[in-house]
């Protein structure tokens, strides 16, 4: 068949993977363990930074041990946290985050800087070809398939051609729009999230990380690699222009009003330009088509509320790459392992998708989720809720009916006020639970040009070292 590319120097590979960060170089690693030939394409020719809250929970970091680059990541500067400082609204406490067998710490802030190039070297050295510098400005298609892409490096073209096209590159993929990807069950971000680092920072007795979440204000902070220290804001829509005339002095006023991040920045100096995140949307696109399908944020993002872009990337990475290894030798089997793959993930996120946009919200969370962590933190259950925030655990094992209901009986005995607020917000939490898994099982599809997911601040004088 005629596709165009007559003339074109042409390569073949079993996986022809887009996108070298955490979704693109993790997939290449585990298929190519797997004995098949994987090319994973960059168009940065040199692996730098990238906007990212850079945090990683326990199941990420279990992840890393397996993939076998923990030693490596330790060398390179990375530490981990051990404790976790939670606020959720009037409820507080500090614990030691659960641990489980094989598991290498509770959480870490890992600058992509230093991440990436260790996923970078896991590809390589599993024997996937990586080639940094290479922007894909096409997909090559023959009988209704894809059948692979058309590549640029050093101003030549090149046609690459697979059994399968992977979209690991990220909110704006090429590979998502080029295959008419679209884009369902859009949720527009309410807040705006902002983050630096620090050093000279008091880490304090216990490696901590600070997750608070109380009226109006969202905090983070904690230890970062190479003895930085990460602090988190999220100002909300009506602070945009504050921020944006004052950065630094907005910032640091925000992290100031976190007492355990106040006190840990006690001595410290920022080490870093402030990065910043003001308007985003949440959204699922279609996972996978004929000859293609997406992987991480390429096919779905949530609010970063819930810090987990890097550990979704992970997660679906080691579910597709076996999916993947045992489908490809059948011709009729690698587009029904793929959409089963995209069914499986719009199920597991779905409620996570729901907590993130909850957490995220402008203003307050529902008060009856402070209420049932700090029952269940007095029972000696908190893990439950840590396991949540890892994905360990799922949102309805947490926010159980039960515990639901039982947090606000307790307010309905307090008097005719509160008892009236909390019947709405529990109708509220009903109908939204209701709304969400309706859209899900009825996808509303995005019409018209498909939005920019994510927009960076401009560079502004103060975000500059």
């Amino acid at each position: 068949m005629n596709d165009g590319t007559e003339g074109t120097a042409s390569e073949h590979f079993d996986v022809v993977i887009v996108g070298a960060r955490c979704a693109g170089s993790t997939l290449g690693a585990l298929l190519a363990r797997r004995g098949l030939r994987v090319v994973v394409l960059d168009q940065a020719a040199r692996i730098r930074s990238t906007l990212s809250s850079n945090i990683l929970q326990a199941d990420s970091l279990e992840f890393l041990n397996r993939l076998g680059v923990t030693d490596e990541l330790r060398a390179a500067g990375v530490t981990t946290m051990t404790h976790v400082d939670m606020r959720l609204e009037e409820f507080r406490c500090v614990a030691a985050f659960p641990q489980r067998e094989g598991d290498a710490g509770g959480a870490a802030c890992i600058r992509r800087e230093v991440l990436d190039p260790v996923l970078v070297g896991a590809a390589r050295a599993s024997g996937a070809e990586v080639r940094l510098g290479t922007r894909v400005v096409g997909v090559v298609r023959e009988d209704g398939r894809v059948s692979g892409v058309r590549a640029v490096s050093g101003g030549a073209e090149t046609v690459l051609r697979a059994r399968l096209v992977v979209g690991a590159d990220g909110r704006n993929s090429k590979v998502a729009e080029t295959c008419g990807s679209r884009m369902y069950n859009v949720s527009p971000g309410e807040r705006g999230y902002y983050w630096t680092y620090f050093e000279g920072a008091d880490l304090g007795e216990h490696p901590t990380f600070v997750f608070h979440r109380w009226g109006d204000r969202h905090m983070l902070g904690g230890p970062a690699d190479n003895g930085l220290y990460i602090v988190g804001v999220s100002p909300q829509q009506h602070e945009r222009e504050s921020f944006r005339a004052g950065l630094e002095g907005s910032v640091h006023a925000h992290a100031l009003r976190c007492a355990p991040i106040a006190k840990a920045l006690s001595g410290a100096t920022r080490a870093s330009k402030i990065y910043g995140l003001r308007r985003f949307a949440g959204y699922f696109r279609e996972a996978a088509g004929a000859g293609w399908v997406l992987l991480g944020d390429a096919g779905h993002f949530k609010d970063p509320a819930g810090g987990r872009g890097i550990g979704d990337a992970f997660h679906q990475a080691e579910r597709l790459a076996p999916a993947i290894s045992a489908a490809l030798p059948h011709s009729a089997g690698i587009d029904l392992a793929t959409a089963e793959f995209g069914t499986w993930r719009d199920r597991t996120y779905a409620e996570y998708y729901g907590l993130a946009a909850d957490l995220g919200v402008a203003g307050p969370i529902a008060g009856v989720v402070p209420r049932v962590v700090g029952r269940m933190h007095a029972k000696g259950k908190v893990d439950g809720v840590l396991n949540l925030l890892s994905h360990r655990a799922s949102v309805m094992e947490v926010l159980t009916p039960g515990r639901v209901l039982g947090a606000t009986g307790a307010v309905l005995l307090r008097g005719r006020g509160r008892r009236r607020a909390a019947l709405g917000e529990l109708g509220r939490l009903a109908t939204t639970e209701i709304r969400r898994r309706s859209a899900m099982r009825t996808p509303v599809y995005q019409s018209g040009p498909q939005p920019r997911p994510v927009q960076q601040d401009p560079p502004e004088p103060e975000s500059i070292r």
